[in-house]
């Protein structure tokens, strides 16, 4: 049981149960705190991925698939 709890994925606002993820704010969300955070123009253009938030996931990048995501900060530039 303890096992489960560790793949549970918890909305980075709320703390709830995530039923999202987005891509560019590397970051979990349920589904109010999805829609506060991008109703606002400069996140409108962000990649949302509905996800169970009991299964673990093998989270791919979505440029290049091959490789999993992994975090890091970037400039709008891209450098």
């Amino acid at each position: 049981m303890e096992q489960k709890n560790q793949y549970i994925k918890e909305c980075g606002i709320c703390k709830i149960n995530a039923t999202c993820l987005c891509f560019k704010c590397a970051n979990f969300f349920c589904e109010s705190c999805y829609k506060f955070i991008h109703d606002k123009k400069i996140n409108i253009n962000h990649i949302k991925e509905n996800i169970d938030p009991f299964i673990p996931i093998d989270i791919r990048c979505p440029e290049h698939p091959e490789y999993p995501m992994h975090l890091f900060c970037i400039n709008e530039k891209g450098n």
